[in-house]
């Protein structure tokens, strides 16, 4: 009888651990743009460092992934400018990571800027283009690109 007491009382305390850190990770996203995006990219991460690293990881995976389905969708002269706004602001947000690590905050912030603006760029390049299918497409994803780099912003003000 003993015993389940004990695994109750650890699966109860291992529940409250559980959400406090969750607790504490969804505290950094509510006064994001996009809080319900940014406690679902934070992961429960507790302090504003670990919680942006995740952040602009995830910003450049996705990033990746937009420039590879925007060259899938054809042939535009928009979609050229896409590619390389998609990896200039790779280059950005790799350097964030690194202006992160050196605790250069002016700098961090700056380059999360500069990502924001280039995918702001390809959808001003393909909207122009005058392809509404194909515009469809790539302003979705850039949409996610533009949600994700306004809460590294947020998060790059949490640091100290």
């Amino acid at each position: 009888m003993g015993e389940k007491h004990l695994v109750s009382f650890s699966m109860v305390f291992l529940l409250v651990a559980v959400f406090i850190s969750q607790a504490q990770g969804s505290a950094l996203c509510d006064e994001a743009a996009f809080p319900a995006l940014c406690r679902s990219t934070v992961k429960g991460a507790s302090d504003p460092t670990s919680a942006l690293k995740i952040t602009i990881e995830h910003l450049i995976f996705e990033t990746k992934r937009a420039k590879d389905s925007s060259l899938k969708i054809g042939s535009l002269k928009s979609l050229g400018v896409c590619k390389q706004n998609f990896d200039d602001a790779v280059d950005d947000l790799q350097s964030s990571l690194a202006y992160m690590q050196k605790k250069d905050i002016p700098s961090l912030k700056i380059n999360l800027s500069a990502a924001l603006t280039f995918y702001s760029t390809c959808d001003d390049a393909v909207v122009e283009s005058g392809d509404q299918k194909k515009a469809s497409t790539v302003l979705s994803n850039d949409l996610l690109l533009q949600h994700l780099a306004a809460n590294c912003l947020h998060l790059s003000t949490l640091l100290k």
